[in-house]
């Protein structure tokens, strides 16, 4: 059995990645808006202290998993090792632009 994982300080997720408007599922939960956006851009609703929507996040947000999370082999906390691994792939990352909480 796969030790289960969390993300910690890691937010690399919420500004590598873009998000496809796609109703019911990037929309937040408690209003309906929709948080698509480029990747490369940092989430207007990413905080110093994480995601500052985290129990109203998006089913896009709540359903994803990198690497490490799905604990496959090789890939450590983004946090930690500076890449963040997705589906395989390492992409590195610049731990001030993308992990506010270091």
């Amino acid at each position: 059995m796969k030790e289960a994982r969390a993300c910690g300080s890691c937010s690399a997720c919420c500004t590598l990645l873009r998000i496809d408007p796609e109703s019911g599922f990037s929309t937040r939960f408690d209003t309906g808006e929709d948080i698509a956006k480029a990747a490369g851009e940092p989430c207007r609703y990413l905080g110093l202290q994480g995601c500052s929507i985290y129990t109203v996040r998006p089913l896009v947000c709540r359903s994803f998993q990198c690497d490490y999370l799905k604990g496959r082999k090789g890939f450590l906390s983004p946090a930690e090792v500076g890449y963040f691994g997705l589906r395989g792939s390492k992409f590195y990352i610049p731990k001030e632009k993308v992990l506010p909480n270091q």
